[in-house]
């Protein structure tokens, strides 16, 4: 099977050889941005290395698993992509998942795959700050410049005859088509669909069930303050313990399907709402601390966020045995940073026992991927911390 394995000096971004070729074919070209990202090795993530016009150095701190992103998605597939207009082709619920369009404020691009030792290592990213169209750059630059290349880029082999959403002759071997129905980001909508309907679960048990169930509760008070027979009185009060506990179970339900607190009032609040039922199961004693507060983030990067620290919260309450959890919540102009640090009994990263449906580690990683993230995970007899970090960008900020 082919491998290979990047020096540092080439992870570090200082081979000459590699930036130089990109500055060429962007000022030859005239594209406004151009990146080389590269993975590690075989199923490392891959990192925005080198860059030629970009608005500074945020780009190089971008990690994207393999299917995930602009460059995990080319790296995965070994397909190039082009993409005429972003604002018109990507859905705005996803921005998200793309964070080299928010670090460099890219509206249209051309990415392909760099082959070494016959996989593919990364990918070369042409970019323009505006949508191709009568009114900007008409693509022809794309076409031209992968010609001149004529399959290489320094030592690299590139990927050009077999573009995913062709939809004009100026592609290569087809012409560039709209983004609307593709699987770049089935995950994503997959997952989106499902919080959806979450949500509408979550309403209807809190909306609905749990009002009526009240409503049974307090002609069950009401039945109790007309009736004086001491057994009677004894089986009412059974039923309406037994039917608190089920309205409690119901409320805890609905928090657990999505919290209304979510919607609401952002990131925080839902996770200090589903603390409370964690707390209130699992006896775990859980603080908040950061300077986070009640900031909103774009809709679907909040949502990834809480499914990722949630499930952390929930893995260091049912299973660490500590009696303390912290959830570290910060933020600057440019990223966001969250953590969940137990003190605990750890566990085995590379080999965990398999408990519940065994799914929270793969879902938590795969979430991270779609935003963009990087999440690490380290545990020792000591306790365990699970860390995220998340580029924010133009879209998410609203402007």
């Amino acid at each position: 099977m082919a491998t290979y394995q990047f020096a540092d000096d080439v992870l570090e971004g200082r081979c000459a050889r590699y930036q130089q070729a990109l500055d060429d074919v962007r000022e030859r070209f005239g594209f406004d941005f151009a990146s080389l990202g590269l993975a590690a090795c075989p199923g490392a993530p891959l990192r925005w290395v080198y860059g030629s016009g970009a608005h500074g150095t945020r780009y190089r701190r971008i990690v994207l698993a393999p299917g995930h992103g602009i460059g995990g998605i080319v790296l995965k597939t070994a397909r190039a992509m082009i993409v005429r207009d972003v604002d018109a082709e990507i859905d705005p619920r996803e921005y998200s998942t793309y964070p080299i369009v928010f670090a460099e404020d890219i509206h249209s691009f051309c990415a392909v795959p760099v082959m070494h030792c016959g996989v593919a290592a990364g990918a070369l990213l042409l970019a323009y700050r505006e949508p191709l169209g009568p009114d900007g750059p008409d693509g022809t630059a794309f076409t031209d410049a992968l010609a001149w290349l004529d399959g290489s880029f320094c030592e690299f082999s590139l990927v050009d005859d077999d573009f995913m959403n062709i939809s004009s002759e100026t592609a290569p071997h087809g012409a560039l088509a709209r983004n609307e129905s593709t699987g770049m980001s089935a995950l994503a909508r997959a997952l989106d669909a499902q919080e959806e309907e979450r949500r509408r679960l979550s309403r209807e048990l809190h909306d609905t069930l749990a009002q009526e169930l009240l409503v049974i509760s307090f002609s069950l008070a009401r039945v109790e303050s007309a009736s004086s027979d001491p057994e009677t009185l004894e089986a009412l009060g059974q039923m309406r313990t037994s039917l608190d506990t089920v309205i409690m179970q119901v409320r805890n339900l609905s928090v657990e399907l999505r919290p209304a607190a979510l919607d609401h009032f952002g990131l925080q609040a839902a996770l200090r709402s589903q603390a409370q039922v964690y707390r209130a199961s699992y006896g775990t004693d859980i603080a908040f601390v950061g300077t986070f507060g009640d900031k909103r983030l774009d809709r679907a990067l909040e949502t990834q966020v809480y499914r990722i620290l949630s499930e952390a919260l929930l893995n260091a309450c049912k299973y660490s045995g500590s009696d303390e959890v912290t959830v570290h919540l910060d933020r600057d102009a440019d990223t966001l940073y969250a953590s969940v640090v137990d003190t605990g009994a750890g566990f085995d990263v590379d080999h965990p026992q398999i408990k519940g449906t065994g799914c929270g580690l793969g879902g938590m990683r795969e979430r991270a991927g779609i935003i963009g993230g990087a999440l690490s995970i380290d545990s020792s007899p000591r306790g365990t911390t699970v860390a995220l970090t998340v580029p924010l960008g133009r879209k998410e900020q609203g402007l």
